[in-house]
């Protein structure tokens, strides 16, 4: 009689057993999408920074070429006045000369239309060197209008889908923490204690997964009579190395 209660007592660990790995397995699985989820979570607003930064930069770069354009027309309006008010002084001053009396004022109106004369050469010259700058500078604002009508409606687009992927994330973890903490529930008491244990020390999983005889928990190798039978799923097997928790499924 003893021996049929002994057997009995065997088998009913055994299912326990058993029903605990297949709700390991499940919460591994929902550990791995937890890490994942969480992983996106605080890598998103850096990547959403950066996005904005190129945003900003291109605008910025436009806004300072578009700026620079501007100072080289206001410079070279005001030179055209300059001239046009040189030349007037000129025509004045070459009046003057035709009314007076004595060669030395002949002389002194010559200096001064010399002088004038100068000045409009040195603004004409400068004005033909801004016209030369002008059109380069306008080239340089098309090649930056044609980037950022090329980049920045993707970059907004993909700045928009990493906020609605947060969105997504944030609510996608909440269920699978939901998830997660039904399944745990359902486990054996000592089961239960061992993965918090672990998880408490290992801060992403209490479980791992046997991928042909690597532990995916910290990779190392697993004996391989052990690989075995973490194989079969039938005893709960820790990792020598990490202590995790060693279930076998295969990866989706």
């Amino acid at each position: 009689m003893g021996s049929i209660f002994h057997l009995e007592a065997e088998r009913n660990a055994m299912m326990l057993e058993n029903n605990d790995i297949s709700l390991l397995i499940d919460i591994v699985k929902k550990d791995m999408d937890i890490l994942e989820k969480r992983k996106f979570l605080d890598e998103a607003p850096a990547k959403i920074k950066d996005i904005t930064k190129k945003i900003e930069e291109m605008e910025g770069e436009l806004s300072d070429s578009q700026e620079s354009l501007d100072k080289l027309e206001e410079e070279r309006r005001h030179l055209e006045r300059e001239v046009s008010s040189q030349n007037d002084k000129i025509v004045k001053k070459r009046k003057e000369q035709n009314s007076v009396k004595t060669n030395k004022e002949y002389k002194a109106l010559g200096h001064e239309i010399q002088y004038l004369t100068g000045l409009v050469d040195k603004e004409e010259e400068r004005i033909l060197s801004i016209l030369e700058m002008v059109e380069v500078k306008r080239k340089e604002i098309r090649v930056i209008s044609d980037k950022i009508s090329s980049e920045r409606d993707s970059l907004i687009e993909e700045k928009n889908m990493l906020e609605r992927n947060i969105k997504e994330s944030e609510d996608a973890l909440k269920i699978l923490d939901d998830e997660k903490l039904r399944k745990l529930t359902h486990l054996s008491d000592r089961v239960r204690k061992l993965y918090l244990k672990i998880l408490k020390a290992k801060h992403d999983s209490g479980v791992a997964n046997l991928v042909g005889d690597i532990c995916q928990g910290c990779y190392s190798r697993v004996p391989p009579q052990m690989a075995h039978e973490v194989r079969k799923n039938e005893k709960i097997l820790t990792c020598e190395v990490c202590g995790r928790i060693l279930v076998h499924y295969e990866s989706e």
